[in-house]
């Protein structure tokens, strides 16, 4: 029987054969197709796994079944994929993915018509897949099944970002694909663009054997390593599906998720004046204290999770946003991230301002932070998160519950929410100094151990 906790906030995602089986792909396949009522058009991707070709053809299998049509593109960064369903005429977009998860891990990912992710739709699909609601079309009205021209979708995607960033400085770049699926199109659209790129693990391969697909200031020195010997002037980072990006300078140091923000931020912010800047909660104090230096510029706090970003892109109609996970939004060119593009940027900016991006950086304050991760069980995350928000509500304590419980502490703040994709509580603080972060975590911890006790006595 399919394990109920594969179904997430914005994805179904578990481990291959033993979550997640090729039939539950097919009967998942099934149920979106009685979702969007037996008709229409899907396109349909995946990422480099080892399982994500096989279940890319079951999931093609069971929307087919239900008497939808598809369209296959196969292997595709997710960006370029959410790009080939904006600009298809198509009724949804599916995605074969677990992201950063380790190898073993596999998923699938709804789109909307604009690229963007399924939010509470998800719900929707979850109650319907365990109500049993599977459409099967009469044997003479299952939906045709095409070929998609991955090659195509590429060149497309690549004219459409090229003519609409402006000619730069050439720089030597070293780019990291991490073996994932950003090999497809990172390198191609560097070079278009005119800089001099170096790769390293380039080669598609979803057993990810030089690196872990998350990249993170720890799993990247053999980017790190790159850059100071090529004399690169940065280096970039992707993981396994292509959505996220971590920078490294030409000091071969990897740069903070919230300063790449600031920098491109910035740039946007001035230009387009009365700008609104998404970062989500666990993003620096720094997002604030830097952006709305410029006139009119308002930062907005949002949810973590991408599908999240992109509602809130569209309430506040954003000009950026930032999530701390290594997401960026450029709305001025589509609602959904992508990775290769604020590389792109970011590049830009490097250019244009004749700094390095230590440079940059560096005129850029730094407070002490912290991230950690706290194993829980998938049953339990969430309780032990809406525990903590009780507690400290009843501590009389001011909590911002836009996304777990944060809360403002003598100089700084401290978070605990519940992972949306793993089984943990992810603990996030930051102080004015080290001894502030370090008060602020112990505090933390030791409420969480007696949120978890509690929770697990219940």
């Amino acid at each position: 029987m399919t394990a109920e906790n594969i179904f997430r906030a914005y994805d179904i995602r578990g481990v291959f054969n033993e979550d997640l089986l090729a039939q539950d792909a097919v009967e998942i396949g099934q149920t979106f197709a009685e979702y969007l009522g037996g008709k229409g058009l899907v396109s349909l991707a995946r990422d480099g796994r080892t399982s994500s070709p096989l279940l890319e053809a079951a999931m093609a299998a069971g929307l087919s079944a239900g008497g939808v049509e598809v369209e296959s593109f196969g292997l595709l960064p997710i960006p370029t994929a959410n790009f080939a369903t904006w600009q298809g005429s198509v009724k949804a977009g599916v995605y074969i993915t677990a992201s950063h998860n380790p190898p073993k891990y596999n998923g699938v990912r709804f789109r909307n018509p604009d690229g963007s992710g399924f939010t509470d739709e998800n719900e929707t699909v979850k109650r319907m897949f365990f109500e049993g609601k599977r459409r099967r079309a009469p044997w003479d009205q299952v939906g045709a099944i095409k070929q998609g021209d991955a090659e195509h979708i590429v060149d497309r995607y690549a004219h459409y970002l090229l003519k609409r960033l402006p000619g730069v400085r050439s720089l030597k770049v070293v780019l990291d694909p991490g073996h994932g699926a950003a090999a497809v199109t990172a390198p191609r659209l560097f070079a278009e663009a005119g800089h001099q790129v170096r790769v390293i693990n380039g080669d598609v391969d979803g057993k990810f054997p030089n690196r872990d697909p998350h990249p993170t200031a720890e799993t990247i020195g053999g980017l790190k390593k790159t850059v100071k010997k090529e004399g690169a002037a940065f280096g970039v980072a992707f993981d396994g599906d292509g959505d996220r990006c971590v920078f490294v300078d030409s000091r071969g140091r990897a740069v903070q998720t919230d300063k790449i923000g600031i920098i491109v931020a910035r740039e946007i912010a001035r230009r387009k004046r009365g700008a609104t800047i998404l970062a989500n909660i666990p993003c620096s104090m720094i997002v604030e204290e830097e952006l709305e230096k410029i006139p009119g510029t308002r930062v907005q706090r949002v949810r973590v999770g991408d599908v999240f970003v992109c509602e809130a892109i569209r309430k506040y109609d954003a000009a950026f946003a930032m999530e701390i996970s290594s997401h960026y939004f450029l709305p001025e060119f589509y609602i959904f991230d992508d990775p290769v593009l604020m590389a792109l940027k970011v590049a830009q900016e490097i250019g244009e301002s004749g700094k390095k991006l230590s440079e940059l950086s560096d005129e850029i304050p730094s407070y002490p932070f912290i991230e950690k991760e706290i194993p829980v069980k998938d049953e339990l995350k969430f309780e032990v998160a809406k525990e903590l928000v009780k507690y400290y509500k009843g501590k009389g304590l001011e909590v911002d519950t836009t996304d777990g419980a944060k809360v403002q502490m003598k100089n700084g703040w401290g978070l605990l929410r519940a992972s949306n994709t793993q089984p943990m509580i992810r603990l996030f603080a930051e102080g004015r100094t080290k001894s502030d972060l370090n008060s602020i975590v112990k505090d933390l911890e030791k409420d969480y151990a007696r949120a978890a006790k509690k929770t697990a006595s219940a």
